[in-house]
C-alpha cells in the first residue's frame, strides 16, 4: 500500500510540488532582486537547487502510473 492510491491523489501531489517549487523560486531567487544590495549568492544557489528538486520530483510523480 503506497502513499498514492488514486490518479487524483497523484495529480494533486504533483500540482502541490509544482506550486511549492514556484513559491521557493519566487521567495529565494526573484524577490532579492527587488533590493539588489541584499542579494546573497548562497541563497540564490540554494533557492535554485531546492526549487529544481521539487520541480523534478513533481515531474517524476506526474509521469508515474498508479497501480491499484
Amino acid at each position: 500500500m503506497g502513499i498514492i492510491n488514486t490518479e487524483k491523489q497523484k495529480d494533486n501531489l504533483a500540482k502541490y510540488l509544482y506550486d511549492i517549487s514556484k513559491i521557493i523560486f519566487a521567495v529565494a531567487v526573484v524577490s532579492p532582486f527587488a533590493k539588489p544590495e541584499n542579494i546573497d549568492k548562497y541563497t540564490l544557489i540554494v533557492g535554485i537547487s531546492v526549487s529544481l528538486m521539487f520541480f523534478i520530483t513533481a515531474s517524476f510523480i506526474d509521469r508515474e502510473k498508479v497501480n491499484f
